[in-house]
């Protein structure tokens, strides 16, 4: 739904050209009307039209011949709240607090530095609750940080249900920490998601899988976040970030955040052992099924469709870079990372690269490091990278303040991401 000029002028200017007598200017004039959404931290009424918020009015359109067609039918997107609509702002920008279809979107007020989960209505969990997330609202701030939760991957019959339904626990370690002088984020408004979904936040769709229905809901459930959490936390930075299979998501996520909020509000990310590795490490057998089970064609592979089905970790990374070049990157990881070399061994079966039909075998420590190693050398001037020696597994929480390399601290490096510094610390 694009935004719409209303005609009712141009059928006054006609009448009156042709000597006829149009509409009074009284009869012409649109009112205004309050909408349902309540203003939240610095956010206009979501029901605010291209014309104030109007209320219905029907209104004659000229034709080609300059004569009239006769009087128009309310529709959503033409600015005026007609009856039905919870808002309409005349335009297709779901971030705005008036969706498309011309609902409106809650605008957030919570309290401010304290934890409050959020169920968002439209999402939902791996078994089919509804999802959400929490928020440490900080009103001095103009920042605001969205963290996704990690915790594996569900894509075949021996996928743990449990393991996506651990409930909201507000964090207060690693990059969460109010208190931690040397937290770039310390002050910021934060945002945590949890992992409910089991498909690294990039699915949307339904799957038998382990005798039970799957709901993996993760990409389209950000989308939903996005449009509450847009108007409700004006932000001139964003950090988007995650650890693990939230780190892949950050990566994955990174195109729809961008466009949610704009160009003009500077966005980095940061993945935290969740790398876009190529089809030398995640199998094409493998991004086959993730592919099919999660329906990343109609989400991530969506939003590049230049990327390459069987290598699209890899391409995405490509994609955002170059499109997305005002975007700032950066990539933590272990060199030989023993968790996501045991995920990916699903297409190592038996030990042989693109075999996801044998024994799952992890990823050779030579081949994952190599991966990572050309990730930075093709992207050297472009995106940062924060490397670290050994088959550990993530640095954002637990280990955020103790992990140096070379003298760098792992703080000190996400500090220097966010000032725009391409930084390349480790082997």
């Amino acid at each position: 739904m694009g935004s719409r000029v209303a005609t009712a002028w141009v059928s006054v200017l006609v009448a009156a050209a042709c000597g006829g007598s149009g509409p009074s200017a009284g009869e012409t004039e649109q009112g205004t009307s309050e909408g349902t959404a309540s203003a939240g931290p610095g956010a206009s009424d979501a029901t605010d039209g291209a014309s104030g918020g109007a209320t219905s009015a029907t209104s004659e359109v000229a034709d080609d011949t300059g004569g009239s067609t006769g009087p128009t039918e309310p529709y959503c997107g033409d600015g005026n709240l007609d009856p039905g609509e919870e808002c309409d702002d005349g335009n297709d920008d779901d971030f705005d607090g008036c969706r498309s279809d011309c609902s409106a979107v809650e605008i957030l007020e919570p309290p401010a530095l304290e934890w409050t989960y959020v169920e968002v209505p439209g999402t939902r969990c791996m078994d089919g609750s509804t999802a959400g997330f929490g928020v440490s609202y900080n009103p001095d701030s103009s920042n605001l940080m969205i963290y996704l939760e990690g915790g594996g991957a569900c894509f075949s019959d021996a996928c743990d249900f449990t393991a996506f339904n651990i409930p909201f626990i507000p964090p207060g370690d690693g990059i969460f920490s109010r208190n931690n002088d040397a937290n770039p984020a310390r002050d910021w408004t934060m945002i945590y998601v949890p992992y409910c979904t089991g498909d690294i936040h990039a699915g949307d769709a339904e799957a038998e899988l382990g005798g039970a229905l799957r709901q993996f809901r993760g990409y389209s459930n950000v989308t939903r976040y996005l449009e509450q959490l847009v108007p409700s936390f004006p932000a001139e930075r964003v950090l988007l970030t995650g650890i693990s299979a939230g780190g892949f998501g950050a990566a994955i996520n990174a195109t729809q955040v961008a466009d949610a909020y704009g160009d003009e509000v500077e966005l980095t990310v940061i993945d935290d052992s969740g790398p876009p590795l190529s089809n030398a490490v995640i199998a094409p057998c493998l991004q086959t099924i993730f592919r099919e089970t999660w329906n990343l064609d109609g989400t991530v592979l969506s939003a590049c469709p230049a990327c390459d089905p069987e290598d699209f970790a890899t391409d995405l990374l490509d994609h955002v870079l170059q499109e997305y070049p005002q975007v700032r990157f950066g990539l933590f990881s272990n060199t030989a990372d023993q968790v996501i070399s045991t995920y990916m061994g699903a297409g190592w079966g038996n030990g042989m690269h693109d075999n996801c039909g044998g024994i799952p075998t992890a990823v050779p420590p030579m081949t994952y490091s190599d991966d990572l190693m050309s990730i930075r050398a093709q992207h050297m001037d472009q995106a940062s990278t924060f490397y670290q020696l050994g088959l550990g597994h993530t640095a954002l929480r637990l280990g955020f303040n103790i992990t140096f390399v070379d003298g760098t601290s792992l703080p000190q490096w996400v500090a220097d991401v966010l000032d725009g510094q391409i930084t390349h610390v480790g082997p």
